[in-house]
């Protein structure tokens, strides 16, 4: 039911991620149902990607060119086809993946619950390099740079800083709780990053 121009569009699982929107309106959004919705923004259903078999929390990005990327839990990321919601293609990266990708113009950035950071091909989904400094679950969204530094947050207490090109670490932050939140980049610099120890913390990156 339609009220004051808003609507509801009901999956057949809980809702935990962040919908993407792209420039036409079109709004993408996963469910724990292991699916991945593309809705206009009357709240009608364009299609509906049922390639994977996890649950979806990851919030899906979206590349220059329309096509979306996201997470499962079934251990895999997936690019999707922006007109009709077909599988371009899948990354096997053999953990549940709840972080959100970060994208550029050539490489997709992604935390695992194997404690990885994974850099994966947007044209074919190749992994590129993997850094496994963390030992508990990444579920932090990473946030890229304009210098090409990566930050991510992991379960072990840390933010880390990494060289999008080869995965090298430049720095760790440790903090007195699980970093779970995704980091955001201030215009001086600064990363801001929330922390399960109660704290909000800003690191000279």
């Amino acid at each position: 039911t339609s009220v004051g121009g808003e609507w509801p569009f009901v999956t057949q699982g809980e809702v935990t991620s962040s919908p993407a929107i792209d420039t036409d309106g079109t709004i993408y959004v996963g469910s724990a149902d292991q699916k991945l919705y593309a809705l206009k923004s009357t709240g009608k259903q364009k299609w509906v990607f049922t390639g994977a078999t996890g649950a979806i929390s990851s919030s899906p990005a979206i590349g220059s060119d329309g096509v979306i990327y996201v997470g499962s839990q079934d251990g895999k990321v997936y690019a999707v086809n922006p007109d009709d919601g077909t599988k371009k293609w899948e990354s096997n990266i053999g953990s549940p993946v709840v972080s959100s990708p970060a994208i550029d113009s050539a490489t997709l950035y992604v935390g695992a619950n194997d404690g990885s950071i994974y850099a994966v091909k947007l044209t074919d989904g190749t992994q590129t390099w993997v850094f496994s400094d963390p030992t508990d679950p990444v579920q932090s969204s990473p946030a890229l740079g304009s210098d090409g530094t990566l930050y991510a947050g992991s379960d072990d207490f840390s933010v880390y800083a990494i060289t999008s090109s080869n995965g090298a670490l430049k720095w760790r932050f440790i903090t007195d709780g699980k970093v779970s939140s995704s980091p955001t980049i201030g215009f001086g610099g600064a990363v801001y990053v929330g922390s399960q120890d109660g704290s909000l913390y800003a690191v000279d990156s």
